[in-house]
């Protein structure tokens, strides 16, 4: 997949996020691709999600290509600030996600989801 289409898959897939979750928490703060806009703790995460004035988890959507060894110092920086972290993946990057946390020991501090598309042609 070319690097404009996964921006772009990226963002979207941050616009569902948020659309799903805004039920269960009342304060969803998104920085898309190259934004910086809401930070915690110094660090941009994708999403952060709060009820209340307080932070309850921060996520991060990742795309195919950037699913490797590389990805693991962001996500070491992201569970190192005490709060809950969720990892959204593509559906067939999930083995191969947990593969990274279980041989970088984060498999117990960040939560795993997975996304798919599908666009229907009909």
């Amino acid at each position: 997949m070319n690097q404009n289409r996964e921006d772009f898959l990226h963002d979207w897939i941050i616009d569902e996020i948020q659309g799903k979750y805004s039920k269960e928490f009342n304060e969803i703060k998104v920085n898309k691709l190259n934004e910086k806009n809401h930070d915690f703790k110094n660090l941009f995460p994708d999403i952060i999600f709060g009820n209340y004035g307080q932070i309850v988890m921060i996520g991060e959507v990742e795309t195919e290509s950037n699913i490797n060894e590389e990805i693991i110092e962001k996500w070491k920086s992201f569970q190192s600030v005490g709060t809950n972290c969720i990892i959204f993946v593509p559906k067939n990057k999930i083995k191969a996600t947990r593969d990274l946390c279980w041989n970088n020991q984060l498999v117990e501090r960040i939560k795993i989801s997975s996304y798919s598309v599908e666009i229907p042609l009909t």
